[in-house]
């Protein structure tokens, strides 16, 4: 399709040059004319047409062919070529003009120098705007294949983030698993339950950059029963979101990421119990936040999963979508709401 528009609008510019630029030189020598004008003018704006409508073309599929397509000639032999060329086009320009001298004018504007002058500049004029619109034309197929590119890249990117999100999901609930099942935890058997019913919303989503707040929050409700199976009243859990707020869209799984995390890098027990709160902050950003009592760190994947939503949101094209603010009590990350 884009080839065809290029091609169009080229032979429409072509149109328009070789129909206007005569018309404005005969008008200009038209009080000079002897002849009969009528008849004298269309013979004189006919040949010229035909002339430059031959050379529009020719130019332009020599054009294309000598610098987009053809790369064993250097810069010189191409405008060597295309030069040659040109010569030959204007030679017939001048047959042409001999043959119907006395139709078109017979005075000054016959002359072999007038008519090679009038169609060397004619050429050159073609021969610019043709180069330009082809310059144009490969610009635009350059940019457009980069932007291609960087839309799979993006793609890509994604998708490997996304494989990073599941593995590491269900390594944490089979480890919470198999600690209930140790301890004869009477909730195993709802607590497989509700992990089928997480992988079946993960399976249903994975493919999406972005889902809605409502369905994050789903998402969140059976991701907060495998969490308080295993800790009890040791972990609480505090949601505050406006029900006007959840059209909006966020990044896939990001919530559970979050609420993950919390989990995962600080100390929950009866004696440290970890309070986790979900909340807007401002209009347009949603909160995460608990209170601070970590874990040391060990392994190698430590933040791993706030580095991976950060990525998520510069990709999305939000690279200050997520903000990260510690102290010694609290520990909060605030992400950016996408819109709706």
């Amino acid at each position: 399709m884009n080839f065809i528009k290029k091609h169009v609008n080229n032979w429409k510019v072509g149109v328009a040059f070789s129909a206007l630029l005569p018309l404005f030189a005969i008008l200009n020598q038209s009080e000079n004319q002897t002849a009969p004008f009528i008849e004298s003018f269309l013979t004189a704006w006919l040949v010229s047409f035909s002339f430059l409508m031959i050379a529009w073309f020719l130019n332009s599929k020599l054009t294309n062919l000598i610098f987009h397509t053809s790369k064993k000639w250097n810069l010189a032999s191409k405008i060597l070529i295309i030069f040659l060329f040109n010569g030959l086009l204007i030679s017939l320009l001048i047959i042409l003009n001999s043959a119907g001298a006395e139709s078109i004018n017979d005075n000054r504007e016959s002359s072999y120098l007038f008519i090679f002058i009038r169609g060397s500049v004619s050429i050159a004029i073609i021969f610019l705007i043709q180069y330009a619109l082809n310059l144009n034309a490969r610009n635009q197929s350059v940019s457009l294949q980069n932007q291609m590119l960087k839309t799979e890249n993006i793609r890509a990117q994604f998708e490997i983030l996304r494989q990073q999100i599941s593995p590491h999901f269900l390594f944490n609930s089979l480890s919470t698993l198999r600690s209930m099942i140790r301890s004869s935890n009477n909730n195993a058997e709802e607590f497989v339950i509700k992990l089928s019913d997480i992988y079946r919303l993960l399976l249903l989503k994975k493919e999406r950059d972005t889902v809605t707040l409502k369905e994050e929050l789903e998402l969140i409700d059976d991701y907060s029963f495998l969490l308080f199976a295993r800790y009890e009243d040791m972990l609480s859990i505090d949601i505050d979101i406006p029900e006007n707020l959840l059209n909006y869209n966020i990044p896939t799984f990001s919530l559970q990421l979050l609420l993950e995390n919390c989990v995962k890098h600080n100390i929950v027990s009866k004696g440290k119990p970890l309070h986790i709160k979900i909340y807007v902050s401002g209009i347009n950003s949603v909160t995460v936040e608990n209170n601070l009592q970590q874990k040391v760190a060990s392994g190698d994947d430590s933040g791993l999963g706030l580095q991976n939503l950060i990525k998520r949101y510069e990709l999305l094209g939000k690279p200050e979508g997520v903000n990260v603010f510690s102290d010694e009590s609290v520990f909060r990350v605030k992400i950016k709401l996408l819109g709706r």
